[in-house]
């Protein structure tokens, strides 16, 4: 199927600003991007007036979980259409290669367990004091020391959460191919700290957005809470700034899970449309600080339409 987008304020990273063009899909790839593309078949868009971006990557979540945590009974069909309608198309759900309560198993058990694990392994760690002190108490090591040790950080490893690693224990990490998921939503809802962002930053450690363990999933809100976070605790609002987060949010963590997010010809067709509000200068900011999950009109994912003006329209 061909979709022609026309007349779209593509938002440009490297240019830092709006690009008025014309886009064509065709099958599940972007063919052209340029002004005044004319096709007679397949759908016409009209995005005169609004944005298209990248698709958010949405690096970790437990579906499960989260329709427990959030509605109790239901199909597990209503987390999709809610990343679907939160523009999520790039996402990692738990496969066999996710640990978690490290210190519940014996050094036996978790050396049979990291046996088997493939790579890359996803491994929910540091979210609480308690548990570090556990793992401490079990090892007499720093958990990154005792992931070492069983040779966890040898493979491509993700660190999911890591809010109560310090500074010598991210030192270690950066020794290794590992990169963090941090998880807002789920930090804000359970009062825990961020993870250091200064500290990874330092030691040039990637690290992505995940909607953890609820339902409810909006990226606007968890790169404001980051940015947040950052002005008003760590009382640094030069950190990271608002295309920084954004480019994590969306190309960067796209990256991490091997895809690539941009909005380019040839590359598949992964993105959004989200209404413009023109009162902002600084398109990033426009984003960031001015968007929610209503204001995106259109979800599409390998050149197909997941979600319009809010409504779910791919059942499969």
């Amino acid at each position: 199927m061909r979709i022609l987008i026309k007349n779209a304020n593509i938002l440009s990273f490297s240019k830092e600003k709006f690009e008025k063009k014309d886009v064509l899909v065709d099958g599940n790839e972007i063919v052209k991007i340029s002004n005044n593309i004319d096709t007679s078949c397949g759908r016409v868009i009209d995005a005169t007036g609004n944005i298209l971006m990248p698709a958010f990557a949405n690096l970790y979540f437990n579906a499960e979980r989260a329709i427990k945590n959030s509605y109790g009974k239901i199909n597990a069909d209503e987390f999709f259409k809610n990343s679907a309608l939160a523009g999520v198309c790039f996402g990692k759900e738990l496969d066999s290669s996710y640990l978690e309560n490290i210190a519940s198993f014996s050094e036996k058990q978790l050396d049979e367990i990291c046996l088997n694990l493939k790579s890359p392994v996803y491994v929910k760690i540091g979210q609480n004091l308690e548990e570090m002190g556990e793992i401490n108490a079990l090892s007499k090591k720093m958990p990154s020391e005792y992931l070492e040790d069983f040779g966890i950080l040898d493979k491509k490893t993700f660190i999911i959460g890591g809010n109560c690693f310090e500074k010598d224990e991210i030192e270690l990490f950066s020794n290794y191919n590992v990169s963090f998921i941090l998880l807002p939503s789920d930090d804000a809802r359970s009062g825990r700290r961020f993870a250091n962002i200064n500290t990874l930053k330092k030691y040039e450690i990637s690290f992505g957005l995940g909607s953890g363990e609820f339902a409810e999933i909006n990226f606007f809100e968890m790169m404001r809470q980051i940015l947040s976070y950052n002005s008003f605790v760590m009382e640094n609002s030069s950190l990271m700034t608002a295309k920084e987060i954004l480019e994590i949010a969306t190309i960067k963590g796209a990256e991490m899970l091997g895809e690539n997010g941009e909005v380019k010809e040839k590359n598949k067709a992964n993105f959004l449309i989200v209404k413009r509000d023109e009162r902002y200068i600084n398109p990033f900011n426009e984003i960031v600080f001015g968007k929610n999950n209503n204001d995106i009109l259109f979800t599409i994912k390998n050149g197909k339409i997941l979600q319009e003006n809010g409504v779910f329209v791919m059942e499969n």
